[in-house]
């Protein structure tokens, strides 16, 4: 807000911006929050000698140092980086050299100029952060909650982005014994977001569920791994149930997409369960149109 001069407090320092106004600093130092400064990056040195200029006008590097109370390199080394960043101007009067604060509109106005850089900047800074996101993360669970862990995963990447979850090597016995809860909440999910999975088991073993939301087909034993995966959008799960179970989550697309590859390649030799049989093909006959 702007003054006319006569109004302005003793206790404040005028900066004239033109047109008989002026632009108010309280230097009182029970109502500067210099915090302000700290979070606009001056440092506390800055911030002294930025208000010490700022309350006298002008001052020669000895004057800064008397009235701060810091060290003459102390208050050189401040002053360098001030003028550096714009906040201070040198003036030389003489053989000798005095300094003056910028006035505080001036900065202001720069560091609103650099927001709106930064702004402009963002949607390419947000796509680069994404891009890092999106490279590689490994995520390690350990504990008897592993199952509701990795089943909630699941349903809340398939509820955002669609697609079914492929599971391999799995013995959804061993799930039920481990978390008969999770397995339950999980099959109600699939059935209530309408979501579908595709199920690689051992030979000889039968699918626990009877659902239109999930498929089966039989691997031979010596081809069935101990440890069960589940590929999902961009990610793979991998479950060590050992004593300690363990889940991990290994967040990546070019790994979840070569995953699924190999996923549909067993998928197609693998056998059909009883319950799903092949629907056979038609045979067609050629037909023979005479032309008489």
């Amino acid at each position: 807000m702007y003054y006319p001069k006569q109004l302005i407090p003793e206790l404040c320092f005028a900066q004239k911006l033109g047109r008989g106004f002026y632009i108010i600093v309280v230097l009182n130092h029970t109502t500067v929050d210099k915090g302000i400064f700290r979070r606009l990056g001056f440092t506390e040195h800055e911030t002294e000698i930025y208000l010490v200029l700022l309350r006298n006008r002008e001052l020669s590097a000895y004057e800064i140092a008397q009235k701060t109370g810091f060290y003459k390199q102390v208050c050189y080394d401040a002053l360098n980086r001030l003028l550096e960043k714009g906040y201070v101007n040198a003036v030389s009067v003489g053989k000798s050299r005095v300094f003056k604060a910028t006035n505080p509109e001036v900065i202001f106005e720069a560091l609103n100029d650099e927001v709106e850089q930064l702004k402009s900047a963002l949607p390419e800074l947000m796509k680069a952060h994404k891009d890092s996101e999106n490279k590689l993360s490994v995520e390690v669970y350990k504990g008897k909650k592993v199952l509701q862990i990795g089943f909630k995963d699941v349903i809340n990447e398939l509820t955002k982005t669609g697609g079914e979850n492929l599971c391999t090597s799995v013995d959804e016995a061993a799930f039920s014994v481990l978390d008969p809860m999770a397995m339950e909440k999980y099959t109600n999910s699939l059935k209530k977001y309408n979501l579908n999975e595709r199920v690689l088991i051992k030979k000889g073993v039968k699918g626990q569920f009877d659902s239109k939301r999930s498929k089966y087909r039989t691997v031979p034993e010596e081809f069935f791994n101990p440890n069960p995966t589940q590929i999902y959008g961009d990610n793979v799960q991998i479950s060590l149930l050992g004593a300690v179970p363990h889940l991990i989550i290994i967040r990546n697309k070019e790994l979840a997409d070569a995953s699924r590859k190999q996923f549909n390649m067993l998928w197609k030799s693998a056998s059909f369960l009883n319950k799903e049989t092949p629907t056979p093909k038609k045979s067609s006959k050629a037909r023979i149109i005479s032309a008489d």
